[in-house]
């Protein structure tokens, strides 16, 4: 780009110097002095949130529960049977659960979330579309409800679903 008249070009006396280092070198960078205000903020926003939201077990009626070591048995069990009653499903070997199982109870109704490693149909799918949903009423069985198909929204409860830390919200379609 040419100097308009009057006016001495940008690299003018730096003609080994790019357009970038020209650029970097009138640049002003902050010193320190911002370091206190950033520190300040930071505990500000520590200190301002109560320890009860650290653990956030109860959040709209809704709390997470700690998972029994059968539970996993449990939905296993319960799982295998619910894809053995799938017209579009032969031979499914089905194992897990993997990974962590949530559970929760909102009101008297429990929820609870798992994923497990599937093959059908002479075919491997893993874990795809899960997690699968449950449900179990007050003085009820487990109902497994079938999988998510990969979108934990409306899969439970929305203050559940935030409490595991699963999302932050869902459209509210899905709620």
């Amino acid at each position: 780009m040419a100097a308009r008249r009057g006016e001495r070009p940008l690299l003018a006396g730096r003609s080994k110097a790019s357009t970038r280092s020209a650029n970097v070198l009138a640049m002003r960078r902050p010193g320190l002095a911002l370091v206190p205000f950033a520190v300040a903020a930071v505990l500000a926003v520590t200190l301002s949130v109560p320890a009860a939201l650290a653990t956030a077990p109860a959040v709209a009626g809704c709390r997470t529960l700690s998972t029994p070591s059968s539970l996993g048995a449990t939905l296993l069990r319960l799982h295998r049977t619910y894809m053995q009653h799938q017209p579009d499903v032969h031979n499914p070997t089905i194992t897990g659960p993997v990974g962590r199982v949530y559970l929760g109870i909102c009101g008297t109704k429990r929820w609870a979330l798992a994923v497990f490693d599937a093959r059908y149909n002479n075919l491997y799918f893993g874990a795809e579309d899960q997690p699968e949903r449950f449900d179990k009423p007050a003085g009820a069985a487990w109902h497994d409800l079938g999988n998510t198909g990969g979108d934990p929204c409306g899969s439970a409860p929305l203050a559940l679903l935030k409490a595991w830390k699963i999302v932050h919200a869902c459209p509210p379609a899905s709620q």
